[in-house]
């Protein structure tokens, strides 16, 4: 009786378990998983199909859409990004780390990749091929990515070294490119999903800073309102320009803006 007694605990143990995990979703821990492909420098493929798309980072891009189809057009240092991931994981076997949300909105399983006693994220931002993408809840090592950035741009390692400084109504001839831009903050605009940093009059030239609602409490930790912080100063911001109803730049985190002085 006390046999069966236990084989019935640890079956349902096992069975709680593996419901706490999510079903067929992997839990943080030691299993390990061979990398098959790397489709880009933040996205891999895993033996067992599944794609991993990497928590913190962003690179750029590889292809791009036109119309129902994607192309093959990659951004400046996309190839680049992408080598570098692949000496670092392919046919390899790795480990993940998960944060609070495991799948994106295309069903890729989000996770730090371990390899060795390396962080594929992190190596990937101290080599200057990403930049920190930061996407709350999953902000566990976001003050180690920063750093690591930091530490890139500061040794011009990647594209940072070919970083190239433009005017706000420049930023249009930049699409798909990492830039600074230096400029006054000539309006802001509030709704309820983010927030608008206008360089100019025209927003179909000039660049616009857009700072997600979501990622607001990175700003407020470190005492900066960006509904009113920034309003009527020079500012200079870092990232890369995307085309939405004109140019703009999306701010992630504070160490992609600042105050270079005040006043118009």
């Amino acid at each position: 009786m006390r046999y069966k007694c236990a084989v019935v605990f640890l079956i349902t143990s096992l069975f709680i378990a593996g419901c706490v995990q999510g079903g067929a979703d992997p839990g943080a821990g030691d299993k390990e998983y061979l990398v098959r492909n790397v489709v880009d420098g933040d996205t891999i493929e895993l033996a067992n199909g599944r794609k991993v798309r990497y928590i913190g980072i962003d690179t750029p891009e590889t292809m791009k859409r036109e119309g129902g189809t994607w192309i093959f057009e990659p951004e400046a240092f996309a190839t680049a990004a992408k080598d570098y991931n692949r000496s670092l994981v392919f046919g390899k076997k790795v480990t993940l780390e998960f944060d609070m949300t495991k799948k994106d909105k295309y069903g890729r399983w989000l996770a730090y990749v371990h390899i060795d006693d390396k962080m594929a994220n992190a190596e990937l931002l101290k080599e200057g091929y990403a930049t920190v993408y930061t996407f709350p809840p999953n902000v566990k090592y976001v003050d180690l990515f920063l750093e690591a950035q930091k530490e890139a741009r500061r040794n011009k390692k990647g594209f940072w070294a070919a970083l190239e400084a433009i005017s706000p109504d420049a930023a249009g001839d930049h699409v798909g490119e990492y830039c600074i831009i230096k400029g006054p903050v000539t309006g802001i605009r509030v709704s309820p999903h983010m927030i608008l940093l206008n360089f100019g009059p025209d927003r179909g030239k000039y660049l616009t800073a857009v700072i997600f609602s979501r990622n607001i409490p990175l700003f407020t930790e470190k005492g900066i309102d960006p509904s009113s912080h920034y309003g009527g100063k020079y500012v200079e911001v870092v990232g890369k320009i995307e085309y939405k109803n004109g140019p703009r730049m999306i701010i992630d985190n504070p160490s992609q803006i600042k105050v270079t002085h005040d006043g118009m």
